[in-house]
Order: C-alpha cells, then structure tokens, then sequence
C-alpha cells in the first residue's frame, strides 16, 4: 500500500506519483504488500527534517526514512526545493519519488559508485514513455 499526503498547497497528481513507486518496485522485483507513506510538505518542515536526523541546517528536495517489518518507509518530498531541480516540476518530483524509493530499498548514492543514479535515470526513462 502507498499513501500519499500532500500537505502543501502545491496541486500534485497523486495517482501519477503512486504509479512512479509502483514501477520503481517493480523493476527492482521488490513488489509486495508492505507500506510506503509519501509526505509532501513545505521547505521548512523539510528543513527541520533534514537538521534533526542528519544534522544538516538546509532544505533539500527529498528524504527517505526505512521502515520496520511490514512498512517499507516513508518519502518525504519538498516541492520548493524539487522545482529547483530543472524546469519541468512534473519530471523532476518523478525523479524524486524513484530517488527516495531506491533509498527505502538500500541504495546509497554515496556508497554505490553511481549505480543508483543509474537505475534512478533508467528507471525514468521508462516511466517518462
């Protein structure tokens, strides 16, 4: 189950961003019936976020905190700070959605030698078609 909150006054299709996360798992055969939350919510909640858990005093476009058992995580999404990311909104926060939900899956950027941005762009790719 996937349950999006958009807490923000930032209208956002919460069926194409579902869909997003549906397809990322599916392609990492990770399709099952644990839960993954999606908050969207405003920069300065992310900015608080991001201060108390990794100790950095800056918004950012997307945060992902794993879950126990049967929950997979929560997204965290920010939609200030993701339009900063290029000029289409729509295709910047699907990058976002797949970002955040490679992390819930255990990808590390910083650790994987590029493969998540990798499977992040191909991922996109095919959603984006």
């Amino acid at each position: 189950m996937i349950e999006i909150n958009n807490l923000t006054s930032r209208i956002i299709d919460l069926d194409s961003a579902k869909a997003v996360i549906e397809e990322t798992l599916k392609q990492e055969n990770k399709e099952n019936n644990r839960e993954i939350s999606v908050a969207i919510i405003s920069e300065k909640e992310i900015r608080e976020i991001n201060n108390k858990y990794r100790e950095i005093d800056s918004a950012t476009d997307v945060l992902s905190f794993e879950g126990e058992e049967d929950i997979l995580g929560e997204i965290i999404i920010c939609p200030e700070e993701v339009q900063k990311n290029g000029p289409n909104f729509e295709d910047e926060l699907k990058r976002v959605l797949i970002h955040g939900t490679l992390h819930l899956l255990g990808y590390d950027h910083e650790k994987d030698q590029g493969e998540m941005i990798k499977k992040q762009e191909e991922y996109f790719s095919l959603i984006k078609n």
